[in-house]
């Protein structure tokens, strides 16, 4: 507490001891951006994934599936309490796939440091630019990881530029991947500006025929190249 006014520290667990530094300061609440984590919570455990902590994409990988449960719980029961509002809550019912769960996924092309080598994955944690290559990452199948490094290194090969936000210029935007559960059949589209020198350059159809021989374990059904000319 500061001044007698609770202070919400995102990313920061219960029980945990860190330096953050304030950076909204309202009527009801004073928010913090957490900057070191001085000593961990008990209740911490090691994140199964490498790139925790450094990619966006997960908060809790830290703490055992239960105990997110728990604190998911809390976060609707308070919630509640916030809305003026009284009712119990029976459970947070848990998923059977803890791993590899996500079915949809949008990757971001761009680079992990100012003119570093090109980087396919997420943002960096409380980071709207850099992007960390998440070639590991656990909440995705191996199918996805496999995708991913095949179009990055096809990219990279051929040295393709990706889109500037801010300058509006560039031509790799996004790879998309999406898997069905039921029949596994999984589509992918690489999402692009619209710029012909840029397109005879990648000649897609390559791309097509590194992805039709990966070894995966869902039927590869469609490979799409989707052009966006938008800011965002």
């Amino acid at each position: 507490d500061i001044e007698g006014q609770k202070v919400i520290v995102k990313n920061a667990l219960e029980g945990q001891i860190v330096r953050f530094f304030i950076n909204k300061k309202k009527r009801d609440k004073i928010e913090g951006r957490l900057l070191e984590v001085i000593e961990p919570s008990p209740i911490e455990q090691p994140a199964a994934c490498k790139h925790f902590g450094i990619c966006g994409g997960c908060r809790y990988q830290n703490l055992s599936y239960e105990q997110q449960l728990d604190l998911k719980k809390r976060q609707v029961e308070e919630l509640i309490e916030k809305s003026g509002l009284s009712f119990a809550i029976e459970n947070i019912y848990g998923s059977p796939i803890t791993e590899g769960y996500r079915n949809k996924m949008e990757f971001t092309f761009g680079d992990e440091e100012k003119d570093g080598p090109l980087a396919l994955g997420m943002h960096k944690r409380n980071s709207f630019h850099d992007i960390v290559t998440v070639d590991e990452w656990q909440i995705v199948d191996s199918d996805y990881r496999k995708i991913l490094d095949a179009v990055l290194e096809f990219c990279a090969g051929k040295e393709l530029p990706f889109y500037k936000k801010l300058r509006h210029e560039g031509y790799l935007r996004h790879l998309l991947v999406r898997r069905t559960t039921v029949t596994k059949q999984l589509l992918v589209a690489v999402v692009t500006t619209s710029d012909k020198e840029m397109e005879e350059k990648a000649n897609w159809t390559e791309l097509v025929e590194i992805l039709k021989n990966l070894d995966l374990s869902a039927k590869l059904c469609g490979v799409i190249h989707i052009i966006n000319d938008g800011l965002a």
